[in-house]
């Protein structure tokens, strides 16, 4: 757990050399995953449990949207990897599929952290200053792990987070239609 609090800290509290240090690093990623993405991904999820418990919501109803909301954020993570890795030569960059992934993990820690926030409904909105710090995450390693030129780090970042923002709205929609729930219907 020390190892996840302390990559974490490294992340938020100085990304640059963060990612720097990550670039060589071999990971396994299905380690990876379980280890740090999993654990880090819950924060959250558990956080809007425990919200919509305090606001007396359907207890097997928001058991079930919080592990939903969670498995999306973890594909979500995974499949903004692709998006990265997959994007690397339009914007003259290395393609590196490990280091997209390392790079779509980095990017998405401020916002899984910031998620605590979602411990009271009403301030679940902060979650998204955590997404924007993890904005400057990823336009930091669209350079630093992709090996974009600097003049292409902007339109870099901006096309891989369009086409995330479309994945992660077409997989909730889907959980939403699946499930047939949302925090909207959980509540009321």
């Amino acid at each position: 757990m020390n190892e996840i609090v302390d990559r974490v800290k490294r992340i938020l509290l100085n990304p640059k050399e963060a990612l720097e240090e990550v670039k060589g690093e071999e990971i396994n990623v299905q380690d990876f995953m379980k280890q740090y993405v999993a654990v880090v991904a819950a924060i959250p999820a558990v956080a809007m449990f425990v919200g919509f418990l305090g606001l007396r919501a359907n207890f097997m109803r928001s058991l079930l949207f919080c592990v939903l909301f969670y498995v999306v954020n973890l594909i979500g993570v995974f499949v903004f990897g692709k998006i990265i890795d997959a994007l690397a030569p339009t914007f003259n960059a290395t393609k590196d599929d490990l280091n997209a992934f390392k790079l779509s993990v980095y990017a998405f820690t401020p916002y899984f952290v910031a998620g605590i926030a979602n411990i009271n409904p009403g301030l679940g909105f902060l979650s998204i200053l955590g997404g924007l710090y993890g904005i400057y995450v990823l336009y930091l390693g669209t350079a630093s792990l992709m090996s974009a030129p600097q003049e292409k780090t902007v339109p870099y970042t901006a096309v891989a987070l369009i086409i995330n923002a479309v994945v992660f709205v077409v997989l909730y929609m889907i959980a939403v239609a699946v499930t047939g729930m949302s925090p909207t219907r959980l509540l009321g």
